[in-house]
């Protein structure tokens, strides 16, 4: 690589990974599993998962499910260390292979969506998840230390970096993914059509969740063509600010710190997605408030629970009063559980994109529980990964 690349990349924070990828033969619909911080109450997905793994090589074993911690916490430090165990044998045994630099273009088909992604590496240096942050990467919401803890534990003695964080970039004319699709059809098709050998991995994930596919783009022309347009976002952006994280903000926050105690992977895997990109579907989160009388609900705030203001003034304003707040995914479900005596829904039609960026400059950061960014089966799943060195 070219020292003018090399700072091309490095003004936009990035590089070019050394991709470890799972070796032929191995079942990639086995290996491959959802983020660990999903079906959190959902018990019977990850039994499901464990029966369909078997004895197989899966990235199951290099994770520790939210769920199956919430169970039982009494063997975490056991299941801590077999993790990092596995990571090591993965390494050693050939279970992950070095397929060079690169980045990866992901073609994600879920039962609601599709989605386009971009696997690069992101300097942490150059990321901070405090609220009021002016570097170039910062988180979306507010980071909840306590959820640091776990992700801290695993990660300080791991030896891999596998990614399912999201992190978003704000590209309304998506020119960084009509050039990814430009470079992929110059790249992997012919005259004589799409060539197998050319794609890194297309196949079914687990539990109906799609199917997906990736191309391996390592052309030095090819990468400074992606840094070019991320310069150029770079340069238009509010405040300095090109990315946001949207999935898996506490688990970059715990690589952040873990970096800055041990000097260990001060560039993180992750998927950069564009914000208006047809495939990425922001849900707006809806506030159902118990325990309180409507009449005396607005008296005390001033809120018209079927007219509320902005999200993001109304959760300052019942950040002010000791409700008990309960932050519910689905509007219909959130309506009918306001019908409840002492109960109030208050519920949102659509979350605003538009703003996402600049809201986060004007407030620091969003609140708590503002949008989700698709359904669970949307989420990412383990794949690739690279050595924490």
């Amino acid at each position: 690589m070219n020292k003018l690349l090399s700072e091309k990349l490095n003004a936009v924070a990035l590089q070019v990974p050394d991709i470890l990828f799972p070796r032929e033969g191995i079942d990639l619909t086995k290996f491959s599993c959802i983020a660990a911080d999903q079906y959190t109450q959902d018990l019977a997905y990850w039994d499901r998962v464990r029966k369909f793994i078997g004895d197989a090589p899966s990235t199951y074993n290099l994770i520790y499910p939210e769920a199956e911690y919430i169970r039982d916490t009494t063997d975490a430090e056991a299941r801590i260390k077999n993790i990092n165990n596995f990571m090591n044998k993965y390494i050693t045994d050939g279970t992950y292979e070095n397929i060079g630099k690169a980045f990866i273009f992901v073609e994600r088909k879920s039962p609601s969506q599709n989605r386009r992604g971009l696997l690069v590496a992101i300097d942490l240096e150059k990321y901070d998840y405090n609220e009021g942050a002016k570097t170039l990467i910062r988180a979306t919401e507010k980071t909840v230390k306590d959820r640091l803890t776990l992700r801290k534990e695993i990660r300080e003695n791991a030896t891999l970096d596998l990614p399912h964080i999201l992190v978003l970039i704000n590209d309304k004319e998506d020119k960084l993914f009509k050039k990814v699709e430009s470079i992929k059809f110059e790249t992997f098709f012919r005259m004589s059509g799409e060539s197998k050998n050319d794609i890194l991995y297309d196949f079914d994930l687990m539990e109906n969740s799609g199917y997906i596919k990736g191309y391996k783009i390592a052309d030095d022309k090819d990468i400074e063509s992606i840094a070019d347009i991320l310069i150029e976002l770079k340069d238009k952006s509010e405040d300095g600010f090109l990315y946001a994280i949207g999935d898996g903000n506490h688990s970059l926050a715990a690589a952040k710190d873990i970096y800055e105690k041990t000097g260990r992977g001060r560039y993180a895997l992750v998927e950069l997605v564009n914000i208006y990109d047809d495939g990425i579907r922001f849900f707006p989160i809806h506030r159902l408030i118990m325990g309180v009388e409507r009449d005396k609900f607005i008296a005390d705030t001033g809120i018209d629970p079927d007219n509320p203001p902005p999200l993001q003034e109304l959760q300052a304003r019942l950040d002010k009063f000791n409700y008990n707040i309960d932050y519910i995914h689905g509007k219909k479900e959130c309506i009918e559980l306001g019908k409840k005596p002492g109960n109030i829904a208050i519920t949102y039609d659509s979350f605003s994109i538009d703003t996402l960026f600049s809201d986060v400059v004007k407030y620091g950061s969003l609140c708590r529980k503002s949008f989700s960014l698709g359904k669970a089966k949307d989420k990412r799943f383990y794949l690739e990964a690279q050595e924490i060195i």
